[in-house]
Order: structure tokens, then C-alpha cells, then sequence
């Protein structure tokens, strides 16, 4: 799908439904011809066009799917031609990642003085990761922002860990 909608706004899926339509009446291989029932009002129309619209999202996504080949599962260090089950995402700790990621960078700007804050704008597009500071920035700033994330990351962690769990958490 990505392939199919790379570069196309809704706009045009939607310009491509209604130059369907309208070629519909003098080109029928290339267009929708309407029916009686669906020129009858602007609701009826409306509902066509939409079809029109999901079903060349339908054909979009079996072209897409039958363009690849499907391998079946299995352990692919083992029997060959099979690929492994992917693993299950986590949304909760997706969620979680994300928070934390906003707070880290939130608390950076605010403490941080506003000679470091070129170098946390160029982290947080990167972050979890390495690159701190691809450009050419001060290795001394760098490592003042690399010494304040850290400590904000552990304040972070204490305030979420503040005792043991005792099971109750899902209640609140």
C-alpha cells in the first residue's frame, strides 16, 4: 500500500473516483457508468463515488499483496524458504516510550540553557539512539545535554517506580 499511496493526496484518490464517473457514460472500459438509482440525489451519488473509491483501495491492496511472494512460517535458521513469526508488538510500552520520550525533551528544554538547545532539537528526531549531536557541535555542551538527560531519565524512573507494585496499579 505504501507503494500504491506514496505521493498521492486524498484529494487526488478522490479526483481519480470522479474522472471515473465521468468517463463512465463515454468510455465504459475506462470509467464507472452510474445508474438511474445512483443520479437520483446528491446523497446517492455521494455513496457511488465512495464505493468507487474503496473498491479501487481494494484492488490497490490486491495488487499489492499479489505482487509479493508469501513464504510460509516456520524457523528460518532451520527449514529453508520459511520466515519466523513476528513478534507481537507492545503498544503499552509503545505508549510508554513515547511519553517518556516527550518528558525527557520536555524537561531538557526547560532546564537546559538555550546555548544546548540546537543540540537537543537535533537529538530528539533520533532518540532512543545514539547520535547525539551529528553536527558540529561543542563535545562540552554535548556532554552537559548527555549528563542532564541522564539525570532527568532517573528522576523519571523514580518518580514512575516510587515503591514496589503491589498489583493494585490497574485499579487506579
Amino acid at each position: 500500500m505504501d507503494r500504491f499511496l506514496a505521493g498521492r493526496m486524498p484529494d487526488e484518490i478522490v479526483h481519480s473516483a470522479l474522472e471515473k464517473v465521468l468517463l463512465g457514460d463515454t468510455h465504459a472500459k475506462k470509467g464507472r457508468k452510474l445508474s438511474v438509482k445512483n443520479r437520483q440525489s446528491t446523497a446517492a451519488f455521494a455513496l457511488c463515488v465512495m464505493g468507487i473509491i474503496n473498491s479501487q483501495l481494494s484492488n490497490a491492496i490486491n495488487g499489492v499483496e499479489a505482487s509479493f511472494s508469501h513464504l510460509p512460517l516456520g524457523d528460518a535458521e532451520t527449514e529453508q524458504g520459511t520466515v519466523d513469526v513476528p513478534g507481537a508488538i507492545d503498544l503499552g510500552q509503545l505508549l510508554e516510550q513515547r511519553d517518556t520520550k516527550r518528558e525527557l525533551f520536555a524537561r531538557l528544554r526547560e532546564q537546559a540553557g538555550p546555548e544546548l538547545h540546537p543540540i537537543i532539537d537535533d537529538w530528539e528526531p533520533n532518540y532512543p539512539g545514539d547520535f547525539i549531536a551529528r553536527g558540529g557541535f561543542d563535545r562540552r555542551q554535548v556532554h552537559r545535554v548527555r549528563l542532564l538527560a541522564r539525570a532527568i531519565l532517573a528522576d523519571l524512573a523514580q518518580e514512575l517506580h516510587l515503591r514496589a507494585p503491589t498489583g493494585m496499579e490497574m485499579l487506579m
